[in-house]
């Protein structure tokens, strides 16, 4: 007899249907290992998402934790920002049934246990305190080797121009999730970006095999560009916010919310001028048509040398629901 999963579909990162980046959340149920990894992964991989998380079913020995698994079309991944905010949106505001949010208080993730809390002041705003074990890689990413993948770009680094950027910083907010940070000067530069050349990625491999991680953070995740500008007024908030974008190889991703903490720590560690708090709005996936509200804060530690915490916030709405089949394995 076929088996079906219940569903949902959200739009992550902003209260407007049809906005942010689309994420499918499917239920599992109590005794979750019915479902193999292989089985999500090909549910992940038809639904055709950035992301698809697989929420499991309450645990009567930790029943104010969730556990879940974030699967991408083509692998799984130990953390991502949006289907991390998406959970905490569908667990602590949208769900209807009383079991599947009424008292959870974290989730947990393969990178780690990540708390949840709901907005007091600021309806449907839900914010995760996010694991990290941040990483300033020593190897640079060379804009010769950007400008190869996106010659559009090659106006706004011109010498002509006065730019004399060489290179950029490679950063990982935990092992796996690795972003390499590129400033740009301004809107137009980043209204330019097309895909990669041929859909070409950048390696998760260490500096000494051809990359640019540290020895010990290569393998299994991704290395992505996470594109930037500072200080860019935004009619819709009225306030100076971060633009960003995000192309992996051939593919736009309208919300990150990895490499968001990701810039947010780089920026507060380089550039921050005295210690405590720091709070960023970045907006992302304008170009596409998607807009999407990321809000981010770091906190430092009294030496202005560590991070203390990340906290992402955002909103979520709820698309569709259903029942999606599981395919019986041979």
């Amino acid at each position: 007899m076929p088996r079906y999963l219940d569903f949902v579909t959200l739009d992550v990162f902003t209260a407007d249907p049809f906005a942010g980046n689309p994420l499918a959340v499917v239920l599992l149920p109590d005794d979750s290992s019915e479902i193999s990894q292989r089985q999500k992964q090909e549910i992940a991989r038809e639904f055709n998402y950035w992301e698809t998380i697989f929420i499991h079913a309450a645990n009567a020995s930790s029943p104010t934790k969730r556990t879940i698994d974030i699967f991408m079309t083509d692998r799984e991944l130990p953390f991502a920002g949006h289907p991390v905010i998406g959970a905490a949106s569908w667990l602590l505001c949208l769900s209807k049934k009383e079991h599947q949010g009424a008292a959870v208080d974290a989730i947990v993730t393969k990178a780690g246990h990540i708390p949840l809390f709901s907005s007091a002041t600021s309806a449907g705003v839900v914010s995760a305190k996010i694991p990290h074990d941040v990483r300033i890689h020593r190897a640079r990413f060379p804009l010769s080797e950007l400008l190869r993948l996106h010659p559009s770009l090659s106006s706004a680094f011109s010498e002509n121009g006065g730019s004399k950027i060489k290179d950029f910083p490679v950063f990982s907010i935990v092992k796996g999730v690795s972003q390499v940070l590129v400033d740009l000067p301004n809107l137009a530069a980043l209204d330019s970006l097309s895909p990669a050349v041929g859909g070409e990625t950048i390696p998760t491999t260490s500096a000494a095999n051809g990359g640019y991680l540290d020895e010990g953070w290569d393998g299994a995740g991704l290395t992505v560009p996470y594109f930037y500008v500072r200080d860019v007024w935004d009619e819709a908030t009225k306030a100076h916010v971060i633009r960003s974008r995000m192309l992996c190889g051939a593919l736009e991703d309208p919300a990150t919310g990895s490499a968001a903490s990701a810039l947010a720590s780089y920026l507060s560690l380089v550039d921050a001028k005295s210690l405590g708090s720091y709070d960023y709005d970045i907006i992302q996936g304008v170009e596409m048509s998607r807009r999407s509200d990321i809000g981010v804060k770091v906190i430092l530690a009294e030496d202005g040398k560590k991070i203390t915490s990340i906290e992402l916030r955002g909103k979520a709405v709820k698309i569709s629901e259903g029942k999606f089949l599981v395919k019986d394995e041979v």
